[in-house]
């Protein structure tokens, strides 16, 4: 019994660090991307490449953003989110 209560508090830790503090450090990476995009950090020039990386770290924080509120909006309908293929459905409960 305290194996699986160990076992989900672990699951619910990662979570929360991935969700809870990931997502505002992909955002800030992002930001810093632009900036070494623009040439703006010292000792470096510009670089397209940081441009590129700030549209990928952004895409990933707003997906997970609509992710997160699509769960929630279908859960108000009746609905679920489900993960069975390669994006997410909603199944009715």
């Amino acid at each position: 019994m305290w194996l699986t209560a160990l076992d989900d508090a672990w699951r619910i830790l990662a979570a929360g660090l991935i969700l809870g503090a990931g997502l505002p450090i992909l955002f800030a990476l992002g930001v810093r991307s632009i900036a070494w995009a623009n040439g703006d950090l010292p000792d470096t020039g510009r670089n397209p490449f940081g441009r590129v990386l700030a549209v990928v770290l952004f895409a990933v924080v707003l997906l997970a953003i609509a992710i997160g509120i699509g769960y929630i909006v279908a859960h108000g309908f009746g609905y679920t989110l489900t993960f069975d293929g390669l994006l997410p459905s909603f199944v009715k409960r």
